[in-house]
């Protein structure tokens, strides 16, 4: 569960009066509920916050014969177990991993990261880190989902873990040398529900548990994949997505698959997610030429794809791209009157009337940026965004206290330079993804012209003739950005889908993992 945000998928999903009606159920039935892990959904979400909007089911909760074993989404919580620090009754049902014996069989109810050896730890890694930034990009985007129909975190895996590979091999030297061990592969430090290929490594540590502690049956969570494997592993999935799956074991130690419907349980077969076979082998076990491949060389093919997926390639002109033009029109306009005023006007009425339509400029080039904002996606608005916030203050600040030769170079050669700036980033990293060239051009040639400016000597004559032939460059590339480079994919929807559907995100609620058990009386 999360606090109610953008980010709650369980908010988004309506799942809160199913939960509740759920909760009605095991109270009804008499059952134990056994919640394993990631109740709460912590690694996104303020705790203060988010147990305020759910204070009625944790009310609800702790009426009912229950444990809840934290999960990695919610470790913060899992030394409170044992306490009275937490106030809330609900907090008293905190456990940790414990065994039950049904139907003669030993049973072990555990989340299942505390067998990950990349995210058996309390500190936060690199699946944390991933989800932030996804929270972030959701924030911004107003749904968990892309227009793919894809998860934002599912994408960002894909980014952050080839970006995350460069900086483990860059940083790898020192971590051996001044750490004494080896630097961990982002890609393995993610969850097996973050990064699906680690399922064989995980399913080898619940193995290993299950022969260390010597019990028969495995009942969890973590990858929130629901099935078993065997009869010896079983997981109950999530109460995010389109299903709300929880398993019932009986004291004699049938279990049973249901997933929770209009307000019912509804049974189904167990899905059976891998046949019994030999485990695969270490990486360390494996022939030398599987584990030999260069990984520089493909660490730039995920980030292409995943930003290719955020960021569509353009093949449709949008409508948006009448704001660029008249941007680019107004600038080129400025820029051809300024020439005239310098013609026309003496050096200290020609000044002052620059100073003025320029300031006037960047107050309509801001209202613009922030009015093209509006379409554009996630990221491409809060760049416009900033851009048009940083317009508006520079034409207020040029209007108050620009009318100085210094103060008024200064001012424009630093807009000049950083605005430029971000544009020839933007056409790096959108290469391939946008017709970057567009923005290449008008990024670079704003930087030459803000450097210009700034070594510009203090003349009112010189000033104007720099500062009109800059917002003429300036004008008509903008120009040519508006008709060539403001391009969406063809057919591509506006707005995002509705989170509630089948490929709703995973990670708001990863599991109402306990299964709601009698007590094996």
């Amino acid at each position: 569960m999360g606090d109610g945000g953008v980010r709650d998928n369980f908010e988004a999903g309506k799942k809160t009066p199913q939960l509740r009606a759920f909760l009605d159920h095991v109270g009804a039935e008499g059952g134990e509920l056994f919640v394993l892990g990631d109740l709460f959904e912590l690694w996104q979400m303020n705790l203060s916050r988010l147990c305020m909007k759910r204070l009625e089911i944790l009310d609800q909760l702790a009426a009912l014969p229950m444990i809840y074993v934290p999960g990695n989404h919610d470790v913060d919580l899992a030394h409170f177990a044992g306490t009275s620090f937490m106030g809330h009754p609900f907090f008293a049902h905190l456990h940790a991993p414990f065994s039950r014996t049904l139907g003669g069989r030993q049973f072990r109810f555990f989340h299942g990261h505390e067998v990950d050896e990349f995210n058996a730890g309390d500190d936060p890694g690199f699946g944390r880190m991933l989800a932030i930034f996804a929270g972030i990009f959701e924030d911004m985007n107003g749904s968990p989902l892309l227009e793919t129909g894809e998860t934002a975190e599912d994408v960002l895996e894909q980014f952050g873990d080839s970006m995350l590979t460069l900086w483990t091999l860059a940083m790898a030297t020192v971590g051996r040398n001044r750490l004494g061990k080896e630097v961990v592969a982002p890609k393995a430090a993610l969850t097996p529900a973050q990064n699906p290929d680690r399922l064989a490594d995980y399913l080898r540590g619940v193995r290993a548990d299950r022969e260390a502690r010597a019990y028969d049956v495995a009942v969890l969570g973590h990858t929130h994949k629901p099935g078993r494997i065997g009869d010896w592993y079983f997981n109950s999935g999530s109460w995010t997505g389109a299903q709300s799956s929880f398993l019932r074991i009986s004291p004699d130690g049938d279990v049973r698959y249901f997933e929770w419907h209009d307000r019912r349980p509804v049974e189904h077969e167990v899905r059976v997610l891998a046949e019994e076979k030999k485990p695969a082998p270490r990486p360390d076990e494996r022939d030398e030429r599987d584990v030999a491949r260069p990984i520089a060389k493909r660490v730039f093919d995920a980030p292409r794809a995943a930003i290719r997926r955020l960021f569509p390639k353009p093949t449709k002109p949008e409508r948006s791209r009448w704001i660029t033009i008249a941007q680019g029109a107004l600038a080129l306009g400025l820029g051809v009157a300024a020439l005239n005023v310098t013609v026309t006007a003496g050096s200290s009425a020609g000044l002052r009337l620059l100073v003025t339509a320029f300031g006037l400029y960047a107050l309509v080039d801001g209202g613009l940026s922030l009015a093209l904002a509006l379409r554009e996606a996630p990221f491409r608005r809060l760049l416009n965004q900033v851009r048009g916030v940083a317009s508006l203050l520079l034409g207020l600040v040029i209007l108050l206290r620009g009318y100085s030769v210094e103060v008024f170079v200064i001012l424009v050669g630093v807009w000049a330079f950083v605005s430029g700036a971000l544009r020839v980033a933007a056409s790096v990293v959108f290469q391939k993804v946008v017709d970057s060239r567009w923005l290449a051009i008008v990024g670079g040639g704003s930087m030459i012209a803000g450097v210009i400016l700034l070594l510009w000597p203090a003349s009112a004559s010189l000033l104007k003739i720099a500062i009109a032939g800059y917002l003429c460059y300036y004008g008509a590339t903008e120009l040519l950005a508006g008709v060539f480079g403001q391009r969406r994919l063809m057919g591509a929807r506006r707005g995002s889908p509705s989170p509630s559907g089948a490929r709703g995100k995973r990670h708001a609620v990863r599991a109402l993992g306990g299964p709601p058990t009698a007590s094996p009386s």
